[in-house]
């Protein structure tokens, strides 16, 4: 069955405070966000056939019994391309007319140094496969991806570096980031900031913190008598390599993003110079040099140099992470909805005019996510 080009749409979207939220729960952001984003549709919780939580099966079931006999996808949850274009399968298939992603995360960190890894540390029962006890978790993962990327192709950390000056000069044009009002950073910055693992210096590594968002997706049908004017899901595809963060191949390429970007490009008959606004995972700075290999925007072992000159930059070649990103805007667990997030409110031309693209019309979303070769999703967005 061919992907549903055009016939179905992004209609509403909300983003919560982010950043260190003391008084506040995964639960009440989700609520918060749910609302907010059928507010922005102009449709209410009846309306609602389907949720798809980040949270799990039980965030899943919660959600379920408070809608009242509403379906629940717990395959993506709102890890943004991945989820919209689940929704969009599901819209298609007559099983839900109006879907909703929803993420909320407080109070809970991640990584070796998290409450969950602790415990599991204590645990006389823990496989020997799993990394959390050991200090073996996100950072170190991609870190290892990192140093054999510089070996093999000959790029520096300093190429690498550029990604997140770009991001941050983006974060500060955004006054919802977390970093933007720290004011923007240069390579010394980075290449100055303490190292995490080797060669990931803090600085190339994203945030950890507290928000939620929600995301409404329908038919492009219903789309066309609601609130919003709707950002059409010309493409999408998703892909899954390996298991969370407990094995990985020797070789790190190419990852899922080699399939699911041109997967969902082809769906959308589109190429990548027709795409005005990008939003690509940068979960870290290697991260970004490699998806812009797989996506087909460079070619293998040219993405450190790819990402600098300015070419991801607001009035750039291809302006990418407008809001500062997963490094300097928000990391909130499952954060791969933010850079849809930000794409929509670029094509809709609802963002702060100094950040801006200017008469946006097609959009390209990546994300990823569950293991450095794991869970990623591609997108493509337009508006009419």
């Amino acid at each position: 069955m061919p992907f549903p080009s055009g016939q179905v749409a992004i209609v509403g979207i909300y983003l919560t405070d982010q950043g260190k939220l003391p008084d506040r729960t995964s639960d009440s952001l989700c609520v918060e966000a749910f609302k907010g984003a059928l507010d922005d549709a102009g449709l209410t919780p009846g309306d609602v056939d389907a949720v798809s939580p980040a949270g799990g099966l039980m965030q899943a079931g919660w959600w379920a019994h408070q809608l009242d006999k509403t379906i629940v996808m717990a395959g993506s949850g709102a890890m943004g391309a991945a989820g919209v274009t689940e929704a969009a399968a599901f819209i298609n298939a007559g099983l839900a007319e109006v879907v909703v992603l929803i993420c909320g995360q407080a109070g809970s960190r991640l990584g070796p140094g998290s409450q969950s890894a602790a415990v599991t540390a204590r645990s006389p029962r823990v496989s020997e496969w799993n990394p959390a006890p050991w200090g073996m978790f996100m950072s170190a993962w991609y870190a290892q991806m990192a140093q054999r990327y510089l070996h093999v192709f000959g790029a520096t950390s300093e190429q690498l570096a550029e990604v997140s000056v770009t991001f941050r000069r983006h974060a500060t044009l955004n006054p919802r980031s977390v970093m933007g009002v720290r004011g923007e950073i240069t390579v010394d910055d980075v290449m100055g900031s303490r190292m995490i693992a080797t060669p990931l210096h803090l600085l190339e590594c994203c945030l950890d913190n507290d928000g939620g968002y929600a995301i409404v997706v329908t038919s492009t049908e219903r789309a066309r008598s609601l609130k919003k004017k709707p950002v059409l899901v010309l493409g999408g595809a998703t892909a899954l390599w390996n298991t969370p963060y407990e094995e990985f191949n020797d070789e790190y390429w190419p990852s899922p993003a080699s399939v699911t970007g041109p997967k969902a490009m082809a769906q959308a008959g589109v190429k990548h110079d027709d795409f005005d606004v990008l939003g690509i995972y940068d979960c870290f700075t290697i991260t970004v040099a490699r998806l812009m290999e797989d996506l087909g925007f460079c070619k293998l072992g040219e993405g450190a140099d790819y990402v600098g000159g300015g070419r991801l930059g607001l009035g750039g070649e291809f302006p990418t992470n407008l809001d500062g990103g997963l490094l300097s805007h928000s990391h909130n667990g499952n954060p791969s909805g933010l850079h849809l997030i930000e794409v929509v409110r670029q094509l809709r031309g609802e963002v702060e005019p100094e950040r801006q693209v200017e008469n946006p019309k097609i959009g390209f979303v990546h994300g990823q996510g569950a293991a450095v070769l794991g869970r990623h999703g591609s997108c493509v967005l337009a508006i009419d």
